[in-house]
């Protein structure tokens, strides 16, 4: 079962629109989402929060991904599930 929730913020002046869907695994719950034309999948860590994973290798694609949005989409994850 999947569900799926929409974070709206702005980043560096930007606004953002981000689909999440939740995708419920044997041991774990992931959250994928579509950033920059990115697919990026958060997943849960040993300490609780949640972790960045890239479905291809970041080299691959024509435009780099700031971190630091991944951090801050992060954070609006954990805050949305607790």
């Amino acid at each position: 079962m999947s569900d799926i929730f929409t974070l709206k913020f702005e980043y560096k002046g930007h606004p953002h629109i981000v689909e999440v869907t939740t995708a419920h695994q044997q041991f774990k719950t992931v959250y994928k989402v579509v950033i920059q034309e990115h697919e990026i999948t958060f997943e849960p860590d040993e300490e609780g929060y949640v972790r960045a994973v890239s479905s291809k290798p970041m080299h691959d694609h024509l435009h780099s991904l700031d971190v630091g949005l991944l951090h801050h989409v992060a954070e609006l994850i954990i805050q949305h599930i607790r």
